[in-house]
């Protein structure tokens, strides 16, 4: 079963190389947090975030609503630059074997850059896709509400699968060796099925891994130092090999075997 295949060499290829993930994102990770944490004092939010929810005024003023907003979208810019800079060095890694020296990654601005554009083209292009369903949605959605769910569901359970054929555009944009839409299309002809399996295991194997994230949280003290490591970075690189395997098998005809 080639779906679970592709996950189970996906997990192997990040526990294998534990010592590369390390090198590869702990100090891009690091950095990212320290900037987070610079940005948030220096726009004056660091008590707001650092406040339960119940403690918000809701009579912010609007230096204090500024500075949130300005937080906000600094914050997204600097998780984006740091996670894609980590996620194009390990596709390099595992698909050009560049091994990591030292322990700060090169910073390919070229690559990261590429990469950040066609992501936010294939969010657009399902975001275009999303179009025909709110059209149903407003036709009848007063008239037949349980059709309209029904539809709604298989239709972005197919728009998913079609999405993630198309991400085996990504590591081939982080290697340098772009691929065209219609070569991505062709290349995955015939994966739905795989496809399928790979989200279910996957999903499966995310519930599993928080709830047991959640048990470990609970110890004192020592809790959060044994879930940190593993969440930020076990998990999404897993996430990210299972495209780097996909590019691999589909786009260069390698085996998992």
């Amino acid at each position: 079963m080639m779906g679970w295949r592709i996950f189970k060499h996906s997990v192997q290829m990040v526990l294998r190389n534990f010592q590369q993930a390390l090198q590869i994102a702990l100090v891009p990770g690091v950095i990212g947090m320290a900037l987070l944490i610079g940005l948030a004092m220096v726009t004056g939010t660091w008590d707001s975030l650092q406040a339960p929810v119940s403690d918000l005024n809701p009579g912010s003023t609007d230096t204090d609503l500024g500075g949130l907003g300005a937080f906000g979208i600094s914050a997204m810019l600097i998780i984006w630059t740091i996670s894609f800079w980590i996620v194009v060095t390990w596709h390099r890694y595992v698909l050009l074997e560049e091994m990591p020296k030292g322990w700060l990654p090169p910073f390919r601005a070229d690559r990261v850059l590429a990469y950040t554009g066609l992501f936010l083209m294939l969010g657009l292009i399902a975001m275009v896709a999303m179009f025909p369903f709110g059209i149903l949605l407003g036709v009848m959605g007063q008239s037949a509400p349980g059709l309209v769910v029904i539809v709604g569901f298989f239709y972005l359970i197919a728009l998913i699968l079609c999405i993630y054929r198309l991400c085996v555009m990504l590591p081939a944009s982080a290697i340098g060796q772009p691929i065209t839409l219609a070569t991505a299309w062709s290349k995955t002809e015939g994966t739905f099925g795989t496809l399928i399996v790979l989200l279910i295991v996957s999903g499966i194997f995310q519930i599993i891994v928080q709830a047991i994230f959640s048990l470990l949280m609970a110890i004192p003290v020592i809790g959060l130092a044994l879930v940190l490591i593993p969440s930020i970075l076990i998990l999404p690189l897993i996430n990210v090999s299972i495209l780097t395997t996909m590019y691999g098998v589909y786009v260069e005809g390698r085996s998992i075997d």
